[in-house]
């Protein structure tokens, strides 16, 4: 008698309507949305439209004038975010750059693009030669982002997009991880 009370009671069926439900439509936390992201040689219309169909992005460009080959090899799965960091740097090697707008993602070349704010900055440097940290800059900095040297006070001028310069700034404020003397 009371095991059919139990069953009978309208906060055991929603509780046991509910618990079914998430079983039956939920993902496993482990089911990330990443796939291969892998092109040797490949025409760069087709890795742009494969990608807009993995990120259900938009992408929009003229076809005489985005032409070319790619390669984009990426040794583990990824997200689409990262997908989309790959194209645009892959593009950026071949002088194509991604400008968003309302309408979707034009792919431009990069002497079209219509530059956006810029912003320079002056970094003074107190225990690096700054020509050494220039140089070092340069090869990680993002694209569009120039480094200068400028001696006399031992500072860094550092030009381009302001969220590119952020970046650029963040790692020359890094504090210094000292490792522990064993």
């Amino acid at each position: 008698m009371l095991l059919l009370f139990f069953f009978s009671s309208k906060r055991f069926l929603h509780s046991l309507i509910l618990l079914s439900c998430l079983l039956i439509f939920s993902t496993p936390a482990w089911a990330v949305n990443e796939v291969s992201f892998t092109f040797k040689n490949a025409d760069i219309q087709t890795v742009i439209e494969k990608l807009g169909k993995f990120t259900g992005t938009t992408f929009l460009f003229d076809p005489a004038e985005v032409q070319g080959k790619i390669t984009i090899l990426a040794p583990q799965k990824v997200s689409a975010a990262e997908a989309l960091k790959l194209l645009e740097s892959a593009l950026a090697l071949h002088g194509y750059t991604l400008v968003k707008k309302e309408e979707g993602v034009w792919v431009v070349p990069q002497h079209q693009a219509a530059h956006g704010a810029t912003v320079v900055e002056v970094v003074p440097l107190q225990y690096a030669k700054v020509e050494e940290v220039a140089d070092t800059l340069t090869w990680i900095a993002p694209p569009g982002v120039r480094i200068a040297p400028y001696s006399p006070t031992n500072s860094l001028i550092i030009s381009g997009d302001p969220q590119a310069v952020a970046q650029v700034i963040a790692i020359l404020k890094e504090p210094k991880k000292e490792t522990e003397a064993r």
